[in-house]
């Protein structure tokens, strides 16, 4: 299966995508992906539904989580940034891995609703609004704000929306709890899983993830991540800088890290196409050999 088509990165409405988990394995058999994961914000709970999906349409399923976790800049007074982690085979009922979640979603929907007061002060919207449109068992997050804003018509689309109003330093935002980056590479790792930054190169690149300087500081900043426990990077993402892109191929090469390639699917949510970026059968098979909290289900076509 050398020219399968792999996709680890997809959303659905467990957390803030457009599509149900079932939803987004039809997508995927019908765009002929061979293997695609479900990595939703901060819960598991679409992985029932995707697994049997899965098997209905003999598509590999590849359980995952989207965690959210923050690194701290030292160089600008401690400033917080986020980056996301994903996780690959976790054990679903580790207690580290269920405490974290839902101490995360605890503080997101506390925070949503704080933004969505802010928003009411300049804008027709109440929280009673954003809330029904969470589906049950969902992660809360920004793109509910805007779900409701589109349906009002005060902004096009989601793009607008981030870009302006849910804008992370404009006047409505709301920080939400997240643990360390290294904390949430030791639960991932403690729950049997396999940890791989997310499209660490997303706008340049973070103070935790710059592969912009000297070869040997790159070297030592991810080496650092490594030696926490990091097994891979998403190389190919549309968010990462082309530019830098092969000065982390080369971290990635030297370090022996797992290299991925996904789509960060979000169905009618954000303009990206499964399979758009594809993971390699052998890196695959790392992330199968290495994880071991839950079990893949291989494709039956191919």
């Amino acid at each position: 299966m050398s020219d399968a088509i792999i996709d680890l990165h997809a959303h659905s409405r467990a957390s803030d995508g457009s599509e149900t988990p079932a939803e987004v394995i039809a997508q995927a058999h019908a765009a002929g992906i061979d293997t695609i994961a479900l990595t939703d914000h901060d819960t598991l709970s679409g992985w029932s539904q995707a697994r049997e999906a899965a098997q209905h349409f003999g598509v590999g399923f590849i359980p995952g989580i989207e965690l959210s976790t923050q690194v701290l800049d030292e160089t600008t007074g401690y400033e917080p940034h986020s980056i996301h982690l994903l996780g690959y085979l976790v054990d679903p009922e580790h207690p580290d891995l269920v405490d974290e979640m839902v101490k995360i979603r605890s503080h997101r929907d506390n925070r949503l609703q704080m933004m969505v007061d802010k928003l009411a002060a300049d804008y027709p919207i109440d929280w009673l609004e954003v809330r029904a449109v969470i589906p049950e068992g969902a992660t809360p997050g920004r793109p509910h704000i805007a779900e409701v804003l589109i349906a009002k018509g005060i902004v096009a689309d989601t793009t607008e929306a981030f870009s302006h109003i849910l804008a992370g330093d404009g006047p409505y935002h709301v920080p939400h709890y997240a643990p360390r980056l290294q904390r949430g590479i030791d639960i991932i790792r403690r729950a049997g899983g396999v940890p791989v930054l997310a499209h660490p190169l997303s706008r340049g690149g973070n103070p935790a993830t710059d592969v912009s300087g000297e070869h040997d500081e790159a070297i030592a900043r991810y080496q650092r991540w490594v030696d926490h426990g990091l097994m891979g990077v998403e190389i190919g993402h549309r968010e990462n800088d082309p530019g830098l892109t092969p000065q982390l191929e080369d971290v990635a090469r030297e370090l022996g890290l797992i290299v991925t390639g996904s789509s960060d699917y979000h169905g009618s949510k954000k303009p990206n196409v499964l399979g758009e970026h594809r993971t390699s059968s052998t890196h695959l098979q790392r992330i199968i050999d290495a994880g071991v909290g839950s079990s893949p289900l291989l494709a039956a076509r191919g």
